[in-house]
């Protein structure tokens, strides 16, 4: 422990003052009593004085500069070993290799396993039901265009309108073959986009591809309309033998086919 003594500014100026008050008095005394001029003595030493502690400024300054731009390091005292560049930080509540135990090593990877293969089980699953809920929902459509279409097409033009629905469903509209109601009881252009967007909803196809899928298969009927305006106007209401099923959220049934049930 060091002692260090500090002593106050006002303190300071006081010893000051007093200092060159005695200087002053003393020179006055010796210059008017014994003639003697202090300065005479006084002046060389002051500045020597003043030059040593200028010349001690400089060279401070210049050894400064000197050592900080070489980038010198002297030590005098006990020697530092220097810190390495990069102090491993050790996790205190991570075991050490010898302490893992191999057996929850391989416990591990084979519970790891097992969540794979859950993971796999559960995508087929999935992939199962969508497979099945897809199959339903074609099977429920099929019955419907036999329900609905039955009056308006023969027998053969019926099967082919089966055929050209799975192809919709499939997106092969290169595989559509047109068919065309029948003479004495012919389906309306409003009637057709009412059928092909009531079972387009049930498939998710966009209104564009339904538009296209009714255009091809009925030319003779949708001859005056364009497959745009067709697209665009699937919903029109108006009097129809047809009329537009729009179903519940995750319902895919027709509601003529509850009514004909019950």
């Amino acid at each position: 422990m060091t002692n260090s003594i500090k002593i106050s500014p006002q303190r300071t100026s006081f010893i000051l003052s007093v200092s060159v008050i005695l200087y002053w008095a003393t020179d006055s005394y010796l210059y008017l009593g014994c003639h003697i001029n202090l300065m005479e003595y006084s002046t060389p030493v002051i500045l020597y004085i003043t030059a040593m502690i200028l010349a001690c400024g400089v060279l401070k300054h210049f050894f400064f500069r000197f050592i900080t731009k070489n980038e010198l390091s002297l030590s005098f005292g006990k020697q530092v070993r220097p810190l390495p560049e990069q102090i491993k930080v050790i996790d205190p509540e991570c075991p050490k290799d010898k302490d893992i135990n191999p057996t929850i090593l391989v416990a591990e990877s084979v519970a790891k396993h097992d969540y794979m293969d859950n993971y796999e089980v559960r995508v087929a699953e999935i992939e199962h039901k969508k497979a099945e809920r897809q199959a339903d929902v074609k099977r429920v459509i099929h019955e419907y265009t036999t329900f609905v279409m039955t009056e308006f097409l023969s027998k053969e033009n019926l099967e082919i309108l089966h055929e050209n629905i799975e192809f919709f469903a499939h997106g092969q509209s290169d595989l559509y073959k047109p068919i065309r109601s029948k003479v004495d009881n012919s389906l309306r252009s409003i009637d057709l986009m009412h059928f092909v967007w009531n079972i387009g909803e049930r498939l998710g196809i966009s209104l564009i591809d339904r538009a296209t899928f009714i255009h091809t298969i009925f030319p003779h009927e949708l001859k005056d309309a364009s497959i745009k305006y067709l697209a665009k106007n699937l919903r029109t209401c108006g009097v129809c033998k047809i009329a537009l099923d729009i179903p519940k959220t995750g319902d895919y049934h027709f509601k003529c086919m509850k009514e004909a049930q019950e």
